[in-house]
Formats: structure tokens, sequence, C-alpha cells
């Protein structure tokens, strides 16, 4: 029977390496990017400065339409505006402040809807708007070769909400106090003169009601500051757009807010009215 060969074993069990520090490495967990800032963010949009929260100064649909249309015209000349630090993000976010006006003015219609109104508040709220709109357009028609009229109806007619509607009854029957002239070839009467005071006076509490509603009070915050955040944006890239294309006097026209050139020369007018007026009477006392 031949002889076991023993052969002893000389190697080392393994063993993890250790670190040269001694300790067992830990693995990293990646932290989450940081979202990127969203002006048009409820967040962003509180924290604008406090004057941000007035009132619009046009409505606020002929707001979102010309900020759509702003927005696709930078975008077609977005090469030229760029060299002049108008870039690509700016008039994406234009874009984004239309489509969030929007939202923002639904939200407070809605909320505006939802304040406890009695079925009475409600139905004298219908036949107020109904009749400032009446009376407006009345005023378009009868005086419409007087553009100091056309100016202050302009003025009356912007702006939105109960309280706005009761202040544009009163100021209308100021407005038609001083073109009574006009009445006769509009179908306002005496009447819907009468209803617009007392329309007025009956709807004092029920605005109440309304400004007093958190939801709807900061709806309409909300819709006020994008409003007016949006606009600053605006004025920056139709500044900008008629700088760029100084040399094309069309398509820098194009830059410009309609709706508020309209206001700005009915306003000229009327003051150039007003001036010839007192130049009249002062020339009549001589």
């Amino acid at each position: 029977m031949p002889l076991k060969r023993t052969v002893k074993n000389t190697s080392k069990p393994t063993s993890p390496k250790p670190s040269s520090s001694g300790k067992t490495p830990v693995s990293r967990t990646k932290r989450p990017a940081a979202q990127p800032h969203d002006p048009t963010s409820d967040e962003a949009l509180l924290a604008l400065n406090p004057t941000y929260a007035a009132g619009p100064d046009i409505p606020v649909s002929v707001a979102e339409r010309e900020l759509t249309s702003l927005a696709r015209l930078a975008h077609a000349h977005a090469a030229r505006l760029a060299r002049i630090g108008i870039d690509s993000d700016k008039v994406a976010l234009l874009a984004r402040f239309a489509r969030r006006l929007g939202a923002l003015e639904k939200a407070w219609q809605k909320a505006r809807g939802a304040v406890q109104l009695t079925s009475a508040q409600r139905r004298l709220r219908d036949d107020a708007e109904a009749l400032d709109a009446k009376l407006v357009a009345g005023g378009r028609w009868g005086c419409r070769n007087d553009p100091a009229a056309q100016a202050e109806l302009s003025r009356i007619a912007d702006g939105s909400g109960l309280a706005d509607t009761i202040q544009d009854l009163r100021d209308l029957v100021d407005f038609w106090s001083d073109h009574e002239s006009a009445l006769g070839v509009t179908d306002i009467t005496r009447k819907d003169l009468e209803r617009a005071r007392a329309l007025a006076d009956a709807l004092e509490d029920a605005a109440a009601n309304e400004a007093s509603d958190a939801s709807a009070a900061h709806a309409l915050e909300l819709r006020n500051r994008a409003f007016w955040a949006a606009d600053k944006l605006a004025k920056e890239i139709r500044e900008g757009g008629r700088y760029a294309f100084r040399d094309q006097p069309k398509l820098a026209a194009r830059f410009v807010s309609r709706h508020r050139a309209t206001l700005n020369r009915r306003s000229r007018l009327k003051a150039k009215k007003a001036e010839t007026d007192a130049l009249s009477e002062q020339t009549a006392g001589i």
C-alpha cells in the first residue's frame, strides 16, 4: 500500500481588503436636482411686491390674447431678438404667462361664482351686468364720433368683478348725464338710468360678501399678480422688438399693444378736446 503524501496548506484565508481609512465605504445617494424657479407659480407670484395685486388696467381676456400673439411674434423672430438680449427662455416664459393668466382668470371666476349670495342677489347681479353692457354699447354707438366720449367708455369698461360693475353703473349714469343729447339714437331709456342707480345701491352688500370671501380674494390676487408680472415681461419684449426692427417700421409696429395704443390715442384726443373747450370758454369771456 503506497504511503500518502501530506502537503501543508500555506494559503491564507481571504478577507475584504480594509480601506485606507479603516472604515467600510458607505454608498452615497444622489440628491434630487433642484427644481428650476418658475416665475408663474403661486409662490413666485405671491412673493412679488404688493403693488402687483392691483387690478388690471385692461380686460384680462384682451391681455391674454395679446400676450399669446406677442409670444408667437417673438418666437418667429427669435434669432434677431436673441442678438439684443431677449433669448428664447424669455419668449417661452411669456407664452407660459399667457396660459397661466387665462387659467387664473377662470379660477377666479369659479371662486367668485361660489361666493354665497342669495338668489335675489344673484338675479340683481345678472341684471346689473346686462345693464352695464347695454349702457356701454349705447355709448359706443351714440357717441361714435366723439373721441373723448369713447376714451371715457373704455376707461369705464375696463375691470371685472361685482364691485367694478357697481362702479361702472354709477360712472355710466354720470356719462349719460353729460351726453344726454345722444340718448335719442339709442334704445336706452330714462328708466334704465334710474335702474342703474338702484342696482348699484342694492348690490353693495353682495359686493362686500364677494370681497370678504377668502377663496375668491386669493384667486383674484393671484390673477392680478400674474397680469402685472406678464405685463412687465411683455413691455420688455415689445420695446426690444421695436428696437430690433426699427429699420422695418411695419414689423416694429406689430410689437405695440393695439388695445393700449387705442386707449392712449383716445386719451390724448380727450385731453385735446378739454383744452380746446377751455380755450373757447376763455375766448367767449373776452
